[in-house]
């Protein structure tokens, strides 16, 4: 816990209080120069107290940090019996599909790993840039947006100007002989002292600030996104709709959505089981995810569904956004335990209209994905409008 706030008075700082007070220095300018280091030295002491306060609040939140971390090295250790995708003599990557089967079986059992451990800083910035987030309201490291170290924050100088000139006057000659020197040297050379402790201070605080910052990056990414795919969940996609109907409202623009699912998904899990079906769930998602705009937003809508938002595209370009992606599910293949997975999927679409609710359309959609459904499957249907109504 951090420590508690101690006073911002010490007996140095008491000493030199008396030595002024009781006029035991007879020059003028001495005793003014001696005044202003004893201003300084208060300030910086209480500056050096409420930072002190502040970087063990850093360090009591670096300990929990530490502490998860620790958490997820108890996991990392159930690797023990994986080797190294490398090999350590002739360096290549090893490409039997048991190894990679069994690595991403356990990354499929511990997601959370996988995903604030294993996310390199170039995903991290992609991400970001993909869905929108905020970097003003939180901005990332260096690290986690470069991939490089964060720069050193800059140290303070370990002197100022009020130590320079109190030791500057300590050695003139007219000094010497004062019957208070010893107390002067004695309360510079702390000031100095609490000066340097006070820089080291500052830098530790800034390093843990940074680590926080990059942690709380990766915190939200994983908040706004679908751990299994990657992709975005349901709740960002959530906000993204009410984003772009917002936009759209604005601009008088149309926007489209489509939403897939999988066809006779359970049959998957049933004959190759869950983590099969883990596994297809992940290559359509990078099918999708691959196939569409920049622009274009792609979500695990829930379970083996998806969502995609086609920014100010009308209905006769989301039929064809639906057709292409229809014809790339179904020349996907699956690899697992030996044997190629395909799988299609039905798709339904639809386009805004003044007036109408994010819900709305929504529904409109879902019907329409559940008449290609029944129609035969592996094929798409477009929402019908309201003057069809």
């Amino acid at each position: 816990m951090p420590r508690k706030k101690k006073t911002v008075e010490d007996p140095a700082l008491t000493r030199a209080l008396k030595v002024m007070e009781a006029g035991a220095l007879p020059d003028a300018d001495l005793a003014a120069e001696f005044a202003t280091l004893a201003e300084s030295y208060g300030k910086l002491l209480r500056k050096f107290n409420k930072t002190l306060v502040i970087s063990d609040a850093y360090e009591a939140q670096h300990q929990a940090m530490a502490k998860k971390l620790e958490e997820a090295t108890w996991k990392y250790r159930q690797l023990k019996d994986v080797a190294l995708p490398i090999c350590m003599y002739c360096k290549k990557i090893r490409s039997d599909d048991d190894y990679w089967q069994r690595l991403e079986t356990f990354f499929c059992n511990h997601a959370d790993i996988m995903f604030s451990h294993g996310i390199c800083p170039d995903c991290i910035k992609t991400a970001y840039e993909k869905m929108g987030m905020n970097r003003r309201a939180m901005p990332l490291p260096d690290a986690a947006v470069t991939g490089q170290p964060a720069a050193s924050p800059e140290r303070q100088p370990v002197e100022d100007d009020a130590l320079r000139e109190m030791r500057a006057l300590v050695r003139r000659s007219a000094f010497d002989g004062s019957p208070v020197a010893p107390e002067v040297e004695q309360f510079v050379e702390k000031y100095g002292k609490l000066l340097r402790r006070f820089s080291k201070i500052v830098s530790i605080s800034d390093s843990y600030q940074s680590q926080l910052r990059e942690l709380n990056a990766r915190l939200e990414l994983m908040a706004r996104t679908d751990l299994l795919t990657g992709l975005a969940n349901h709740w960002e996609m959530v906000m993204r709709l009410a984003a772009e109907q917002s936009r759209s409202e604005r601009n008088g623009k149309v926007f489209s959505i489509v939403l897939a699912d999988i066809d006779h998904f359970k049959k998957v899990n049933d004959t190759h089981g869950h983590q099969a079906g883990d596994r297809v769930i992940r290559g359509i998602a990078d099918t999708l995810r691959t196939n569409i705009r920049r622009e274009d937003i792609c979500s695990r809508w829930g379970g083996e569904e998806f969502l995609i938002i086609l920014p100010e595209a009308d209905l006769p370009r989301a039929g064809a956004v639906a057709a292409k992606l229809l014809a790339k599910v179904r020349n996907t293949v699956v690899p697992w335990d030996g044997r190629d997975i395909r799988v299609t999927v039905s798709i339904g679409y639809g386009t805004s209209e003044p007036g109408m609710s994010v819900d709305e359309l929504i529904r409109r959609v879902d019907d329409a994905l559940y008449s290609a459904k029944a129609a035969g499957r592996d094929r798409f249907a477009a929402a019908g409008s309201r003057a069809d109504v």
